[in-house]
């Protein structure tokens, strides 16, 4: 009888599940609830090629339990053998997958500042399981783990040595999950024990990490998911003296710049959308107000120059690259994204050819002849957590 291994990403606001064959890895069963705390709150599953939508106000217990509920009502349910956890932050702690102890709850409690919108989901998750799941393991999979491997002179910041040694601030990056799954699955269509790629996570969130024989040695995010790349509502990388500018000229407190930064700012910010989609709608559509198609234009330009110029500060590290990949929802979906990335590479040795471009989801590499690799990949964060599930215990 086959055996299952059952994966929760939890966010915020939602909550995705899958079920996974422990030998295999084949997916047979993937949910997602979403639009949580609000009267629009969908449920959505699908098994063997059939989907089950309903939408209800559910809280995130309610949620949950609407889940458990499903789940004991499939012949699957008595043969999970374990559970994976999503956990956006481990700190310092964590540099591989653990199975949940209480040490472990209580130090990725400790993280919750660092954390905010992502931990107590990820807590709240673990929790639940737990108490309906009693003598099934739980393992904490932690998107921080993958870039543990970063070396000390990058990921130090210059600042005070008791700020290190005491608070533990340094270089932690995210979307580890992904990366690893395409650095994965990137070698394996080359048939590369290990390669050297970089690859650029653009999605809501963005990121991108340089990988040197399958191990991540730097990336973009930094001691929080803010850093870096210019993203849907998140700055990205600014000037620190910023901070303490907006409280003397405006006012505001930490709380609140934390807000503007994290909330308020990136596409948002630049040209009131946060959605690439509606950006490019805005840019081809000839009816829309001049002003607006501009802001939605310069927003896109500097999306791109940021995710260009540290893909290229990145090729520092690789005597040969074995590609770059692009990754997450504008990553794999927007042409446009893509094109106008790579026309900031051109000097780097990146060329793309435009009719792959246009059928990414056809093929995997868009590079034109003579280019370093070019590749869309499509990431499985679910699947790289049921593998982590699958390596863990048969250790």
């Amino acid at each position: 009888m086959p055996q299952y291994f059952l994966v929760f990403n939890c966010g915020s606001s939602s909550i995705k599940f899958s079920l996974y064959d422990h030998n295999t890895l084949v997916q047979t069963l993937v949910g997602l609830v979403d639009k949580i705390n609000t009267n629009e709150t969908t449920l959505s599953i699908s098994v063997n090629g059939q989907t089950k939508t309903e939408t209800s106000p559910l809280n995130y217990h309610q949620a949950f339990a609407k889940i458990i509920g499903f789940l004991k009502q499939q012949d699957c349910f008595s043969q999970i053998i374990a559970i994976g956890h999503r956990v956006v932050h481990g700190g310092h702690h964590f540099d591989r997958a653990v199975i949940v102890t209480d040490d472990v709850i209580a130090k990725i409690r400790t993280l919750i500042p660092l954390a905010p919108l992502h931990n107590p989901a990820n807590l709240e998750g673990i929790e639940f399981c737990q108490q309906h799941f009693i003598s099934i393991p739980q393992i904490a999979v932690f998107d921080t783990a993958f870039h543990q491997s970063i070396p000390e002179e990058i990921y130090r910041y210059a600042i005070p040595n008791t700020l290190y040694e005491d608070l533990h601030i340094r270089k932690y990056g995210f979307h580890g999950i992904s990366h690893q799954y395409i650095a994965q699955a990137a070698a394996q269509h080359l048939s590369l024990t290990q390669g050297n790629f970089i690859c650029a996570h653009l999605g809501n969130g963005c990121s991108v990490t340089a990988i040197k024989n399958g191990k991540s040695i730097n990336t973009s995010m930094g001691f929080t998911p803010l850093d870096g790349l210019v993203m849907g509502t998140r700055s990205g990388t600014i000037d620190p003296g910023i901070f303490s500018y907006l409280q003397q000229i405006l006012n505001m407190d930490v709380n609140e710049i934390n807000q503007l930064l994290n909330n308020q700012s990136g596409l948002l910010g630049l040209c009131g959308l946060s959605d690439m989609r509606e950006i490019e709608h805005l840019i081809d559509n000839p009816d829309i107000e001049l002003k607006e198609a501009k802001q939605a234009k310069l927003a896109l330009d500097i999306f791109s120059h940021r995710a260009a110029s540290f893909i290229a500060s990145y090729l520092m590290y690789f005597d040969q690259l074995d590609g770059l990949i692009f990754t997450a929802g504008i990553g794999q979906n927007s042409a446009l994204v893509r094109q106008e990335i790579i026309n900031r590479l051109k000097f780097n040795g990146f060329a793309i050819d435009a009719a792959r471009n246009q059928n990414a989801a056809q093929t995997i590499e868009i590079h034109a002849k003579g280019s370093k690799r070019i590749m869309v990949l499509k990431t499985d964060e679910e699947r790289m957590i049921a593998q982590s599930c699958q390596m863990l215990l048969a250790n």
